[in-house]
């Protein structure tokens, strides 16, 4: 018998937990439902620009400190 209430609390407190989930997930929505949509492409524009720029950047550094690479050795020149 008292596996029987055990398992019986444990499904209410299962059900409990996914009633709150659920609730905090239609206040989460009601809060952010003013907000746009977000277009995915906004995220990967700006990561092909970082890395541009890191890529110029990168560049620039070694055409100014050309011994740095390590392909070069240890002394430029």
């Amino acid at each position: 018998m008292t596996v029987v209430w055990i398992v019986i609390g444990v499904v209410v407190v299962i059900a409990a937990a996914l009633v709150v989930l659920e609730v905090q997930n239609v206040r989460r929505r009601k809060a952010l439902a003013h907000l746009e949509p977000v277009d995915p492409r906004v995220g990967e524009r700006a990561m092909s620009e970082a890395s541009g720029e890191h890529a110029i950047i990168e560049g620039m550094a070694k055409s100014a400190h050309p011994g740095i690479s390590g392909a070069g050795g240890a002394f430029p020149g």
